[in-house]
């Protein structure tokens, strides 16, 4: 599952990455990194946003190029003392961007785009935060 949404439109295709405009999100599961190193690739010099990323252990947390606008955030399961169960805390991260761009004023034209390993809970609460339907079965 991929959801890519632009402002309040949802689309099952990727974006052109070169020519994206307004902050962007990419988040997703530890399994989602080359898909989003891929992406980073693509995007403009001039990008702004967030890349999340949730992981189980600090050994699976790889480097990733971004513009000077994008930070990489990675999110570990186990702090050591608890662990948290998958897609928690990358599921409050996306939350908390969601509320923070869609209340931005004045408006602006924002893309996310969630991993297919992203739990599906996080994308139907991505979803509902962003005002878009759910894509067809």
């Amino acid at each position: 599952m991929v959801v890519f949404v632009t402002s309040a439109c949802e689309h099952l295709e990727d974006p052109d990455w070169a020519n994206i405009d307004g902050p962007v999100l990419i988040a997703g599961d530890v399994h989602d990194v080359p898909g989003i190193t891929e992406i980073c690739r693509q995007l403009p010099w001039d990008a702004m946003g967030t890349v999340i990323l949730e992981a189980a252990a600090r050994i699976q947390v790889r480097h990733i190029d971004v513009p000077d606008g994008v930070s990489v955030r990675w999110l570990m399961r186990s702090d050591g003392l608890e662990t948290r169960a998958r897609g928690e805390r990358l599921g409050r991260a996306v939350h908390g961007w969601c509320v923070e761009w869609t209340c931005a004023e004045p408006q602006t034209q924002w893309t996310v785009w969630l991993g297919p390993h992203t739990p599906p809970r996080v994308a139907q609460m991505a979803r509902s935060l962003l005002n878009v339907g759910t894509p067809p079965a």
